[in-house]
């Protein structure tokens, strides 16, 4: 499926936000994702479903002071 990930058009094998993000290996990383405009809660990635030309934010948390 063709989705567009932080600007850049990318074809997924997968169909859920969980396994985006590890298709995408940021599975262990801190991280907010963004489809089409709304915050996706990090309790919902297992069951929020992908859909063709979705557009996808992948924001990484860095922490530090």
């Amino acid at each position: 499926m063709r989705l567009y990930i932080n600007g850049k058009v990318k074809e997924c094998k997968s169909s859920t936000l969980k396994e985006l993000l590890e298709e995408l290996s940021f599975s262990n990383k801190s991280v907010v994702v963004v489809k089409n405009g709304e915050i996706i809660p990090i309790k919902n990635y297992s069951e929020h479903h992908l859909s063709e030309n979705d557009k996808i934010e992948i924001i990484t948390v860095v922490g530090g002071g």
